[in-house]
């Protein structure tokens, strides 16, 4: 099995790259490759795909840290069940409308789903044992939230590399999973309140945890 770990930047996932150049040996029929995308959809995109075309994997994991809208969700890790992108589209006076609201594309168009791009492998989000959330992905980092992604809906993380991963990987048809750990609130530009070492930290000991189940698992694992 040939598992693909992605990450926008090294720094993220660096301590779990010392621990499987170290553990190689115990990894038995699992391998685990490396790809660091860079940051963005664009460079996301582009690396992913090339990746998946010319070395399939079998099952990919995107792994990273990302914001949220809460304190209490800070240093906690999720599975992220959906992605939005945020900030495609047309801001109005009456406010911000996307490419769906403005009837440009149809919401349930694959691999879109009622404007989602939604991972279909339920039984490997469940698989994770964490709490999976819904997150939305931006090309602009604000020091406000994207009011109309916050109001009255259950709590989102918000990256800069999501969608990229779910729209390349529904597209190829390989399974995946999206893993945040949440370092900051979104809109919060004051880098002295975020907590990048605990959530790195969170990130590592949850990767390690799920590479290690990945040991003893099967492609029954990947069914939808």
């Amino acid at each position: 099995m040939l598992l693909l770990l992605a990450s926008a930047t090294d720094f993220e996932i660096s301590e779990t790259a010392t621990w499987l150049s170290n553990h190689t040996v115990g990894l038995n029929a699992l391998k685990a490759k490396l790809l660091i995308t860079g940051i963005g959809q664009l460079q996301t995109s582009y690396a992913l795909q090339n990746k998946i075309r010319f070395e399939r994997p079998n099952f990919v994991i995107q792994a990273g840290i990302g914001g949220a809208a809460t304190k209490e969700e800070i240093g906690k890790v999720y599975a992220i069940g959906s992605e939005e992108i945020a900030d495609l589209g047309v801001m109005e006076k009456a406010g911000f409308s996307n490419m769906f609201d403005m009837g440009l594309d149809n919401p349930d168009r694959f691999p879109f789903s009622e404007g989602k791009l939604k991972n279909p492998y339920q039984f490997l989000l469940e698989w994770t044992g964490l709490t999976v959330l819904d997150g939305i992905t931006v090309n602009e980092i604000k020091s406000s939230d994207f009011a109309d992604f916050q109001r009255n809906r259950a709590p989102v993380v918000e990256s800069m590399e999501g969608a990229a991963l779910h729209y390349v990987c529904l597209m190829e048809q390989v399974p995946f999973l999206q893993i945040r750990s949440i370092s900051n609130l979104t809109g919060d530009r004051d880098k002295s309140r975020w907590k990048l070492k605990e959530a790195i930290k969170s990130l590592h000991e949850t990767l390690v945890h799920l590479i290690q189940k990945l040991e003893k698992a099967d492609e029954t694992l990947f069914r939808i």
